[in-house]
């Protein structure tokens, strides 16, 4: 097969480098996991401790399978022999046709480089080297060309949609996108079995739906075998097969007839604030993606103009109220519709068109902006025409000193009312991202 074909196409990948065609894999019809009569035994100084006792076991290919159990049920135990890094005392073990249970630990070695990817809880990533040189490693223990190692590296991030952060190191990546770049260094070497050893231990909520949503997609979508040993009943329910251990023996092997769709249980999680604002990967320890955050990106002139919008029209109702109802002059009326209308509308357009409610940087930059850009001229506009001329004589005759006070109270009063244009900015605020329509 091409070194130029999509990655995670199928399980014989593991003889791309002709230098290294041991071992070979059976026909994609057999089972990729074949147990009989599987026991391991394990001797201390109280005696003989029987982890696993005569089990039997298929998975066939394509396969998502579960290993439930409490601690000391002997699910560790079945995924060490699994993943052949133990071998089993008694019966014979079989992974996509070939025997291994009795394989020296050498051989054993070659047939987890070859057929079993890991993902582990604690991501075991190397912390000084970014992610695609993390995943790039598999590779490199085979011995594939720097090109080539390259090459499916990025095809394996972008395929757990990790393609921009591949230069970034695990300490700039949140604990989901970590362990996406663990389950990207598994699959880099496309092999036919899936190992992942309480994937979701270190994780939230929300991250771990990420994680399972990611694993399920790659099961659906790609074909790959999935074996995932957990102790947490609402993680085994996303299999499509749940196996049960306990005291060393499979308790119980069910199909759900409808697994848990984590894709549809992670849209359904209340989403907050904070989090539509720094995305559910958030580039926590990254210092420029926090600052780049907390910025938010400019603002689109589209808000100013509908600030402007708003305020009018609250105006114009102000002037309304007065004329129709109160038939009299009330200034406060029209000047505070149109603060409260230029507010709303521009907390509530400007989350729409920058795709996030507005951070406080942004909120900083509307008000000084608006009011500078807006309030001023209006209100230089308003004197010019409303001054009593006695008044704009005298002003004539103010000093150096009167025009620096003057322009300190301007000032003043522009700082004033951007602080008060940013207290209704935040008052109106949505707390979550507004809904919006493409129609």
């Amino acid at each position: 097969m091409s070194t130029s074909s999509q990655p995670f196409q199928g399980a014989r990948r593991a003889g791309l480098d002709p230098a290294h065609r041991e071992p070979e894999v059976a026909s994609s019809s057999e089972p990729i996991v074949v147990l009989r009569g599987v026991a391991k035994d394990y001797v201390s100084a109280a005696g003989v401790v029987r982890a696993l006792r005569d089990v039997d076991l298929v998975i066939e290919r394509g396969e998502f399978v579960a290993i439930v159990g409490t601690s000391g049920s002997g699910k560790s135990t079945l995924m060490n022999i699994l993943g052949c890094l133990d071998r089993p005392t008694r019966g014979t073990y079989e992974l996509a046709g070939l025997e291994v249970g009795g394989r020296t630990n050498d051989g054993r070695a070659l047939v987890r480089n070859r057929l079993i990817g890991f993902i582990f809880q604690g991501f075991n990533l190397l912390p000084r080297t970014t992610a695609l040189e993390n995943v790039e490693l598999p590779l490199q223990y085979r011995g594939f060309a720097a090109s080539v190692r390259r090459k499916r590296a990025v095809q394996a991030l972008e395929a757990v949609n990790l393609g921009d952060r591949m230069h970034h190191t695990p300490n700039q990546l949140s604990g989901g996108q970590q362990q996406r770049v663990a389950i990207a260094r598994a699959l880099v070497t496309d092999p036919p079995l899936l190992l992942a050893d309480e994937p979701t231990g270190n994780l939230d909520t929300r991250t771990s739906l990420e994680v399972l949503a990611l694993l399920q997609r790659l099961n659906r979508d790609v074909g790959v075998t999935i074996c995932l040993v957990t102790h947490e009943q609402d993680i085994a329910a996303c299999a499509s097969r749940i196996i049960t251990v306990k005291d060393g023996r499979i308790l119980s092997d069910v199909r759900p007839p409808t697994p848990l769709d984590a894709q549809v249980s992670l849209d359904a999680l209340p989403t907050t604030a904070d989090h539509e604002r720094e995305g559910p990967d958030s580039q926590a320890f990254d210092p420029r993606e926090r600052l780049r955050k907390k910025l938010g990106g400019p603002v689109p002139f589209a808000v100013y103009a509908a600030m402007f919008g708003g305020g009018l029209l609250g105006a114009c109702l102000g002037f309304a109220y007065d004329s129709i109802v109160l038939d009299q002059s009330v200034p406060w009326i029209p000047l505070g519709l149109l603060a409260l209308g230029e507010a709303w509308v521009g907390a509530r357009f400007g989350a729409r068109r920058v795709g996030h409610p507005l951070t406080s940087d942004q909120r900083a930059r509307i008000s000084v902006a608006f009011t500078c850009a807006v309030t001023l001229p209006l209100a230089a506009i308003g004197l010019w025409f409303f001054l009593p001329q006695s008044m704009a004589d005298r002003a004539e005759q103010i000093s150096s000193s009167g025009v620096a006070i003057a322009l300190a109270a301007a000032v003043a009063i522009v700082l004033v009312v951007a602080f008060a244009r940013y207290a209704l900015l935040l008052l109106f605020a949505p707390r979550l991202l507004p809904a919006r329509s493409d129609h």
